[in-house]
């Protein structure tokens, strides 16, 4: 019913503003997560195949957020601009050609870490310069950020292609060049994410439900104590119309008084 719409809303939030998550259950839940991120033995395919899956999902979102970051920095493609008729602004222009100064950096050197060091910033510069752009340092930094990330994303998820077919020797433990400790990874955050839904599901049935629905009658109590809230909360066209009968019966009350005031007053 429309009626109590407000009120509803009102109990529920003030209720959940109130209630606090049992300090015991959350103790609770932090024991279980950690025991089951301790264990690091994926045991069998169908679990390995379903890391790698979660994994891949994770890679490629990351992948997608990233080349668009990166669009907006260099923007749009040779392709695009040919078929859209779009054009990249002169600092897009700078920062794409930067982009290609840093990707032969990657290339030359696949494993290197997160920052540039000043030497080789001074170099992509120095490049750039002999082709006519200018940019400063902070724009490489900005650059590589993407470029890097785009690179660390790729080989990860090329790591996760070739580790499809990696279990059998995982099991085993066989010394291989498949570095698989990404899926192991997954795996066990998936384990506790999955142990921790149902720990969560657990508690609530069992405790919280029950806690948050005496919480909730204690609300409707305070605020049937409460006539301007009262007020504020039931509203609507029937709310307005029994206000209104009530008027009326209150007229209708005097109305007779007054008669009977006035039959009285005759018989006398």
């Amino acid at each position: 019913d429309d009626i109590f719409d407000q009120l509803k809303g009102a109990v529920v939030e003030t209720a959940m503003e109130k209630h606090m998550w049992e300090d015991k259950a959350s103790e609770m839940l932090r024991v279980i997560q950690l025991n089951t991120l301790e264990d690091r033995s994926v045991p069998d395919k169908q679990q390995w195949d379903g890391a790698i899956r979660f994994l891949e999902e994770s890679l490629n979102e990351k992948m997608k957020a990233n080349e668009n970051n990166l669009r907006q920095v260099v923007g749009p493609g040779w392709y695009e601009r040919w078929a859209s008729w779009k054009s990249a602004t002169p600092e897009q222009k700078a920062k794409n050609a930067t982009k290609g100064e840093l990707e032969k950096i990657l290339t030359a050197e696949a494993d290197h870490g997160p920052h540039l060091s000043y030497e080789e910033i001074t170099t992509v510069r120095r490049n750039l310069a002999t082709q006519g752009v200018d940019v400063d340092n902070e724009a490489i930094r900005e650059t590589w950020y993407l470029v890097n990330r785009k690179h660390f994303l790729q080989r990860a998820l090329q790591r996760c292609y070739d580790c499809r077919r990696g279990f059998w020797m995982y099991h085993q433990g066989l010394e291989s060049e498949l570095d698989c400790g990404d899926t192991v990874l997954f795996w066990r955050i998936q384990q506790m994410l999955r142990v921790t839904a149902n720990a969560l599901r657990q508690q609530v049935m069992n405790r919280e439900a029950r806690r948050l629905e005496k919480e909730i009658k204690e609300v409707l109590e305070e605020m049937s104590q409460d006539k301007e809230a009262k007020q504020k909360l039931l509203t609507g066209r029937r709310v307005q119309l029994a206000e209104e009968l009530k008027r009326v019966r209150q007229i209708q009350e005097k109305l007779e008084e007054f008669i009977k005031a006035l039959n009285t007053g005759g018989h006398d």
